[in-house]
């Protein structure tokens, strides 16, 4: 399925030297994906049709992910442990009430276009996906670079000015004051050699103020520093660090405690990170009892086959198996995953693995006992428009992608996408390929 890409040509008949210092000039002062070979000329343009029936689907399905990771437990505890997480991060949890309400506050699932629609591999829940400044710088300079008569077909959306709306709602919601606190960590945005410039998370906070909202940026350490003399000054905290990744780092997750007992309420809850745990993918493919028709068509339709890995037989395609087995016989069909990872830390492709290599996955996996199999996705070829940086010139690819689309407040605002850019014909043998982000705009027919 190729894109209608009038959007993409309007932007590549700008001069490529003027789009490169647009990407320069927008993405000052932090690390994007693509300058040092490729960078995006333009959204990639999908069907407006297209664009609803995933927002329809995004809804339902974090609707489908909160009642199933509701149903292994009375409460935040239980269900942590259901899900076998880490036990150091039981202090994260704050009052229930607050846990259900917000679980599903934010979040970006990965989603795949197939030869047969849309299919989703993982839904990430938490005020730190990724995504949300580049798909609102993007989109900015797609706003800007292209002709009014050809913008007016597309929707671009903002998703810093949807989140800030939906954080209005929970200030509201909640009784507090307008004033928030957000809270991040410069390592985690890549910084170039720029230095320790706050630029990422300082258009965060500009956002937050045209919305109204007084805000502030702190470092991690920075705002724990201030809680002696500062405490109760910032009724919300938006924390944009993850405490699993934390751990994973190996890095002292005492701070991120501290931010959460501070006495505000901090976004989004620890049970975000339980709704967003792969197993819940492996539940609903399985099927549990509490699941209605309309659920089960829905996950047939839109979720792939996936199961804990364990001991246990499964069904596959019709036929019985071990599901060791199954791994081992059909490794190019299946990714493994660890079930709290994020970033695709601890992801398995079985076609690019070898074989190997993919036993000492198996294993790791068993002993684990929490991570899944999960049947590969193949997305549909798409059409999309590139910058050339190094030859200065755009070239048209097709390419497969995993879109991103961001979700608050229980709609779609933006979606993203990534993809890979083949090496040019002339690059020399071996020449790896390119990997970038780019934003989606729907169009109207």
């Amino acid at each position: 399925m190729e894109p209608t890409s009038t959007a993409a040509r309007s932007v590549t008949a700008t001069d490529p030297r003027l789009l490169l210092n647009a990407f320069d000039h927008q993405f000052r002062g932090f690390r994007t994906f693509w300058f040092d070979r490729i960078a995006p000329a333009g959204p990639v343009v999908l069907p407006a049709a297209l664009g609803a029936e995933l927002e329809e689907a995004v809804a339902y399905l974090a609707d489908l992910l909160r009642r199933a990771v509701r149903s292994l437990g009375a409460d935040s505890l239980a269900r942590h442990r259901a899900l076998g997480l880490d036990e150091r991060l039981t202090g994260f949890y704050a009052d229930e009430d607050f846990e259900t309400t917000y679980a599903t506050l934010m979040g970006r699932p990965d989603v795949m276009l197939t030869e047969s629609g849309w299919k989703f591999i993982e839904f990430n829940f938490c005020s730190s996906t990724g995504g949300q400044v580049y798909g609102h710088l993007l989109n900015e300079l797609w706003r800007q670079l292209l002709p009014e008569d050809v913008a007016a077909r597309l929707t671009l959306a903002d998703p810093l000015r949807t989140r800030t709306e939906v954080l209005r709602t929970v200030l509201g919601d909640l009784g507090l004051d307008p004033h928030i606190a957000l809270v991040g960590y410069l390592p985690d945005v890549f910084l170039t050699d720029v230095g320790n410039s706050r630029r990422y998370y300082e258009i965060e906070v500009d956002s937050l103020r045209k919305g109204g909202i007084r805000a502030e940026y702190f470092e991690t350490g920075e705002f724990v520093a201030e809680l002696g003399s500062r405490r109760g000054e910032f009724p919300l905290v938006l924390e944009r660090t993850v405490p699993q990744e934390w751990l994973d780092a190996g890095r002292d997750i005492g701070p991120l405690l501290r931010i959460r007992k501070c006495g505000s309420s901090v976004l989004t809850p620890q049970s975000s990170y339980q709704a967003a745990n792969k197993q819940l993918f492996a539940l609903l493919s399985q099927g549990q009892e509490w699941m209605t028709d309309q659920d089960r068509e829905f996950v047939d339709r839109y979720l792939p086959w996936s199961r804990v890995i364990g001991d246990e037989l499964v069904t596959y395609q019709g036929e019985s198996w071990k599901l060791d087995e199954l791994l081992r016989s059909r490794r190019e069909d299946f990714v493994v995953k660890r079930s709290d990872g994020d970033q695709n830390f601890d992801v398995h492709i079985g076609s690019r693995t070898e074989p190997s290599a993919w036993e000492g996955v198996i294993a790791k996996a068993r002993s684990a006992g929490t991570w899944i199999a999960q049947e590969t996705v193949r997305s549909t070829g798409l059409a999309a428009h590139v910058l050339d940086v190094e030859q200065g010139e755009y070239r048209d690819i097709v390419t497969r992608a995993v879109f991103g689309p961001l979700f608050m407040g229980g709609r779609m605002t933006g979606c993203v996408a990534r993809y890979d850019v083949p090496a040019p014909r002339n690059a020399p043998a071996g020449t790896a390929g390119s990997s970038i982000l780019g934003t989606v705009g729907w169009q109207a027919d």
